[in-house]
């Protein structure tokens, strides 16, 4: 992953035992050791993460956030403290036993909390390592430790204004099953976009600003292509961007290759979180998707095909070419009996 010319300012490293119910702090270790390193790229990855989703300050006051922003302000000298790490301890304790029953796991792991400067903007950045357990290959015994790859599970950074007053949150969280605790209770700050918001938004400026060009220069490529997106909106769980371009774009091969671009329609659609405000990643709500698929295709002067909402086009409708002259197959048990002699 590229590292860019950040500093750390301030950086403080816990261990939190749930199962001992303890906080200790690890003293960050000299520039040339792994662990430094490690630590450093843990930051750094926080830092380029894309995806994340905007959050808003429920309040100066709370407890996270009155305890961090001074130390923002003056990094040079001042310690973090175990204010910080005891909340994420008894929270994480608190969520434990509450989906303990679901067969979920809150793993222990460290938290790092460091003050950032990166390109100019200051950032407080909070994450959460996790322990895996590994067989040692000298030993062969059970061991624990940090990962490598795929190191943060949660993560959040403050954006900070010149002034030092909070200008942006964004939270990202790799494990997101059962981790409200992470934003609502431990960091208790709120979502700038709930779920609705980000479902309707989403469809609507994707289906306006990029699939809607599709229909004049292509109407066979904009049908398959809106009837994938319709289709992702109602069927998934979660939505990122880059899951709908895995889904929706990246295997599709256009219909009218000349004048549909697949691969500048994806950097459009990567575009527009930023854009037209919304989060590149949220909850999907499929209610909220009332879009059906009717479109009326004029296929002679006296004729014209009406597709009223989602369907398989590719089992259903065929095109075919016989003695030079075009023609399309449907199939349609309804059709047949209707114009059978």
């Amino acid at each position: 992953m590229e590292e860019r010319q950040l500093i750390l300012l301030n950086t403080s490293i816990f261990k939190i035992d749930l199962k001992g119910n303890t906080v200790s702090e690890t003293a960050l270790t000299a520039e040339d050791t792994d662990f430094y390193k490690y630590i450093r790229s843990s930051i750094n990855e926080v830092s380029l993460a894309p995806g994340g989703r905007k959050f808003k300050l429920r309040s100066t006051n709370t407890e996270v956030v009155s305890t961090m922003l001074p130390i923002a302000i003056n990094p040079v000298g001042t310690s973090f403290g175990q204010t910080i790490p005891n909340r994420l301890l008894r929270e994480e304790i608190a969520v434990q036993d509450r989906v303990a029953r679901m067969g979920i796991e809150v793993h222990e792991g460290l938290l790092i909390i460091s003050v950032i400067e990166d390109r100019g903007v200051k950032k407080i950045v909070l994450c959460k390592v996790e322990d895996i357990q590994y067989i040692d290959k000298v030993d062969l015994k059970l061991n624990s430790g940090y990962p490598i790859r795929r190191k943060i599970f949660r993560s959040a950074q403050f954006h900070l204004s010149q002034v030092d007053l909070v200008e942006n949150i964004v939270v990202h969280d790799l494990n997101s099953k059962g981790a409200t605790y992470w934003w609502d209770d431990f960091l208790e700050i709120d979502q700038f976009w709930d779920d609705i918001y980000n479902t309707k938004t989403a469809f609507n400026i994707i289906d306006s600003k990029v699939l809607s060009k599709l229909k004049k220069e292509s109407p066979a490529d904009h049908t398959y292509l809106r009837n994938a997106t319709i289709r992702f909106f109602r069927t998934n769980q979660e939505f990122t961007i880059e899951k709908l371009i895995e889904a929706c774009f990246d295997n599709y091969e256009a219909v009218n290759a000349t004048k549909v671009d697949i691969d500048k329609i994806k950097e459009s659609i990567r575009k527009l979180p930023e854009k037209h405000s919304f989060d590149e990643r949220f909850n999907l709500k499929p209610s909220e998707i009332t879009a059906k698929i009717k479109y009326s295709i004029n296929l002679t002067e006296n004729i014209d095909l009406v597709i009223k909402d989602e369907i398989n086009i590719e089992s259903t409708i065929t095109p075919e070419l016989h003695n030079n002259r075009k023609y399309i197959k449907i199939r349609s048990d309804a059709g047949y009996d209707a114009f059978k002699k």
